[in-house]
């Protein structure tokens, strides 16, 4: 488990503190904020912000983000604090531990975040996995949805479509198909169940769709013998070592005729 070194707690003036900019959580509801800033005005801060000493005699801020946003526009010049020492990898982990377990973070956030802690600071999801308390199924399930584009992303947030939603677009592999039926699902406000339906009467039909494919290529591919074949016989009525043969290789048939240069001299 990450060793959390002791802190000490004090008051810090607002402007003393920066924001982490690599903090996990990127969207902050105006509406929550707002009810956070009543709740703060009437009652102060409960919780103190997580801060370690960072550069021009600042402090940068681990986690807290939320609280200190709303401490600003409750108009709070000083928050409480606790002050941890940390290196950059143990401030990366503790934001992301504190903002999973608050449950803060979407889930794209939260996709991303644990994707950062393995790329640039070599943790394993199983690493991972134990650092949050979650099974280490969850961590990868979660980096799984980082293969829909970033488009796609934003779109299942816009439409406030939920982890089931985007797992269940992962079985898309056609980018456009996909955003349409992101769109569609969105703009109907289908839940899990209906989209997956949807997506799987997609896939049944795109698999029609193949099979008539297959079907009407190996209509094809006979006919094509056949039409050879034909010229074959009209060639073989007038030489007579012409030669035809067929070798099937797999995904291609090989068709030879042989024709003589010469006509065999009749004696």
């Amino acid at each position: 488990m990450l060793q959390m070194r002791k802190g000490s707690r004090l008051e810090l003036a607002v402007d003393q503190i920066y924001v982490n900019p690599d903090q996990p959580r990127k969207i902050f509801e105006e509406e929550e904020l707002e009810e956070l800033s009543s709740s703060i005005r009437e009652f102060g801060v409960i919780q103190p912000l997580l801060v370690t000493k960072g550069e021009n005699g600042k402090y940068l801020l681990i986690a807290g983000e939320r609280r200190l946003r709303a401490s600003k526009m409750a108009g709070l010049k000083k928050v409480p604090v606790v002050i941890r020492e940390a290196d950059e990898k143990e401030v990366a982990l503790i934001s992301i531990i504190e903002n999973v377990q608050r449950e803060n973070l979407s889930y794209m956030e939260e996709a991303l975040a644990y994707r950062r802690l393995t790329e640039e600071y070599g943790l394993t999801q199983a690493e991972i996995a134990r650092k949050v308390g979650k099974k280490q199924s969850t961590i990868s399930n979660k980096i799984r949805l980082l293969m829909l584009p970033e488009e796609d992303q934003l779109m299942l947030a816009e439409y406030g479509l939920t982890e089931r939603h985007a797992r269940a677009f992962l079985r898309v592999e056609e980018d456009e198909v996909r955003k349409l039926l992101i769109r569609r699902a969105g703009e109907h406000n289908l839940n899990v169940k209906q989209t997956e339906k949807l997506i799987e009467e997609y896939l049944i039909g795109k698999e029609e769709q193949k099979r008539k494919k297959d079907r009407l290529s190996f209509i094809n591919y006979k006919i094509y013998i056949n039409s050879l074949r034909h010229a074959y016989n009209s060639i073989a009525e007038v030489e007579k070592n012409a030669a035809f043969s067929q070798k099937d290789c797999g995904d291609y048939v090989e068709v030879c005729i042989k024709i003589p240069k010469q006509r065999q001299k009749i004696s």
